[in-house]
Parts: structure tokens; C-alpha cells; sequence
């Protein structure tokens, strides 16, 4: 009877002690989870937009840059936020309902500005007292900091994790009766495997992200990627910077695969994104692959002597021959080049960009032709050509 008595209590001691531990790897993971996510939303902000620097100081955002503001954050799952200066002054609210009341929100303002150190905190609905919202919410303070590391004031955010919140519960919910009984026999194993199925979702969770965000063959960006980058660019209607934009495809391409193999067009294709990475000019361009053998380069505020220089450069350095299983090969490029102009669509700058790559393979490849408006008559020109 004692036995049974201890080994009962024994039981329910460990089940609770697992419980906890379950309860505790949860918030951790929630909460590193929204850390995340802060520091991904912070550096495209004050990386990405060009006017984010003077939004966050003058405090009084226009409808469109409001609308641009949440629609980022929209897209990692944020709520109500508001920017603080360096005193802990609110300079600006967000339209969204704050779904938390915050005490003492102008010290911990104060605080994270001063110390650099984030603060975070978990809220669920029953402790909120409302009915309707997300389940639970991760409540962060974290300093707004620009590219070159200077701290201009904080930000205050609520981040919705009751998605992660739930898939975090339900992945160890059919485990957790096998976990308590392990434990009751050697504590460390389940624990141990506890630790790394979680390290496990969180590795299969960066490996999707890297999926949806980068093309596997050549490690750049993919079309999607691409297209998001556009999108932001063309919805920041108050921005005045040039674009470049390169159209680059592999001239003959079919025929490397014919000759020598898909795998041998697949390390060419390796061979020419290195080559591209290594033409642009820092991190603020961009490169990615368009589909098949199209690339495409985007460059940020320049203007066209650089974006001249830039391309030339691209075409001296794709001279280099490429060297599969003991045969040289020397690719050839066929770039359509187009400088953006004021008011210009994102439609118009792909559409021109396009049409100057077509022109340059109808003028015998191996070249960069620069868009000019005489190059809208050239498919008309085509067709009846093709119809004849």
C-alpha cells in the first residue's frame, strides 16, 4: 500500500513537473517567436522603406503610409502598435483598437530605448477580460534602431500568436501521457526528446520560410520574392528614388542542356546568380530569378551613370569561361536595361525592361540594349514577319 501510495504521488509529482515544462517550452517558444518576428518587421522598416526614418519622427502619417505601415504588419501577424521618442512621448497611435491596457507605458518606453534590450510579455484573453481578438497576444517594447545602429526612440507592438500558440499544444498534446509515464522511469529521456521536437519544428518552420522566400537552385530570390519587393517599392508613393531594372536571359541555354545536360545547365546557371551578385553594388540591390534562365536585377536609387557602370561590369565579368567536367564554356547574356521614371507603374517599368531584353536577342544576343520608346513598335513589327 505504501509503494502504491508513494508511486502515486510520485506520478502526479512528475505529471505536474511535465505539465509545467510543456507550459514553459510554450511561452518560450511563443515568445522567441515574436522576437523574431519584431527584429524581421524592425530591419525591413527602417532598411526597406525609404522614408521610415522621417515617418517615425514626424509621428503625423499620411492614410498611405499608414495603410503601408499595416500592411506590414499585417503581414507577420501584428496588431495595434505605437512609436515612442526618446523621452517616451507617443508620436503616433495606430488606427487598430489596442488590445491590451499598458501601465506605465512611457518608463518602459524609456527603458528599451535607453537599455537596447527588447521587453516581452504574454497575454492571454481570460486575463484581458475580453470575449472577442485573438486568443493570445505577445505584448513587445523593442528600440527602433536605424541601419547605421542608431537608436531613435522605441516601438510598441502586439504580436497575435494564438495560431502557434495552438499548433505548439496540439503537436505534444498526443505525446504528453507517454512523455509523463517516460518520466516517472528516467526523467532526462523524454525531456530530451521534448527539446529536440521542438528544435525540429522550428527548423522545419525556418526551411518553409526559406522555400517560400528563395529559389533552391541558385540561392537568390525567387519570382515571388521579386514581385513583394516591387510591390513595396511601387506602394511608396512618396518615394522619389530611380529604379534600375535588368532583364537578363541566358542566350542558348536549351542547347547547353541538349549538349552536355541538365545538370551541367543547372551549375551554369549557378555560375551566372554568383556572377550577378557579385556585379551589384551592395545589399540594397536586389537579385532574383525570374523563371527558367530570366534573371532579374533591381537597383535602388541610381542613377544612370552608376546604373551604366553597373551593367558593363555584369557583361566584362560573364566573359569568364565556365568550366564543366574538363570543357570551358562562355556564357552569353542578352540584358534589357530600363532607368524608371517619375510616375512610371510597376506594369510599365517590367513591360519596357522586357521589351529591351527582346530587342536585344532579335539584334543578335551576347548585348545590353537600354529601353527607348522607338522599341514599342517591335512585336507589331514581329507578327506579321511570323504571319507571312
Amino acid at each position: 500500500m505504501i509503494a502504491v501510495l508513494l508511486g502515486a504521488t510520485l506520478f502526479i509529482a512528475l505529471s505536474g513537473a511535465l505539465h509545467t515544462l510543456l507550459d514553459w517550452q510554450v511561452s518560450s517558444s511563443i515568445l522567441r517567436h515574436a522576437e523574431t518576428k519584431t527584429a524581421v518587421w524592425s530591419d525591413q522598416f527602417f532598411g526597406k522603406i525609404p522614408n521610415a526614418h522621417q515617418m517615425f519622427v514626424e509621428g503625423a502619417l499620411s492614410e498611405e503610409e499608414i495603410r503601408q505601415l499595416e500592411k506590414s504588419f499585417s503581414m507577420v501577424d501584428m496588431l495595434h502598435f505605437e512609436f515612442f521618442d526618446e523621452d517616451g512621448q507617443r508620436i503616433f497611435v495606430s488606427n487598430t483598437t489596442d488590445p491590451v491596457t499598458i501601465e506605465d507605458s512611457q518608463n518602459k518606453a524609456i527603458e528599451v530605448y535607453r537599455t537596447g534590450e527588447p521587453v516581452f510579455a504574454i497575454h492571454h484573453t481570460d486575463e484581458r477580460g475580453q470575449r472577442s481578438g485573438p486568443d493570445t497576444i505577445v505584448e513587445a517594447f523593442f528600440p527602433a534602431t536605424l541601419p547605421n545602429g542608431e537608436r531613435i526612440g522605441s516601438i510598441e507592438v502586439y504580436v497575435d500568436v494564438s495560431e502557434l500558440e495552438d499548433a505548439l499544444e496540439d503537436s505534444f498534446e498526443e505525446i504528453s501521457w507517454i512523455l509523463i509515464f517516460a518520466t516517472s522511469l528516467i526523467l532526462a529521456l523524454p525531456a530530451a526528446a521534448f527539446v529536440i521536437r521542438t528544435q525540429q519544428l522550428r527548423n522545419r518552420d525556418m526551411r518553409l520560410l526559406e522555400l517560400t522566400k528563395y529559389d533552391q537552385l541558385t540561392g537568390i530570390l525567387n519570382r515571388n520574392s521579386i514581385s513583394e519587393t516591387l510591390d513595396q517599392l511601387f506602394d511608396a508613393s512618396a518615394s522619389t528614388q530611380r529604379l534600375g531594372i535588368l532583364f537578363v536571359d541566358v542566350d542558348f541555354f536549351k542547347q547547353v542542356n541538349d549538349r552536355f545536360g541538365h545538370a551541367c545547365g543547372d551549375r551554369l546557371l549557378k555560375h551566372i546568380a554568383d556572377i550577378l551578385r557579385q556585379s551589384v553594388r551592395n545589399s540594397d540591390d536586389m537579385v532574383g530569378r525570374f523563371g527558367g534562365d530570366e534573371f532579374i536585377v533591381i537597383c535602388r536609387d541610381i542613377d544612370e551613370a552608376d546604373f551604366q557602370h553597373l551593367y558593363g561590369r555584369l557583361m566584362d565579368r560573364i566573359k569568364v569561361p565556365f568550366r564543366y567536367q574538363g570543357q570551358n564554356y562562355t556564357p552569353s547574356l542578352s540584358v534589357g536595361a530600363y532607368l524608371s521614371e517619375p510616375g512610371d507603374t510597376q506594369k510599365a517599368v517590367l513591360h519596357r525592361a522586357d521589351l529591351a531584353v527582346y530587342a536585344a536577342k532579335r539584334r543578335g544576343r551576347g548585348q545590353v540594349v537600354e529601353y527607348s520608346s522607338d522599341l514599342e513598335g517591335l512585336f507589331k513589327q514581329e507578327e506579321p514577319r511570323q504571319s507571312a
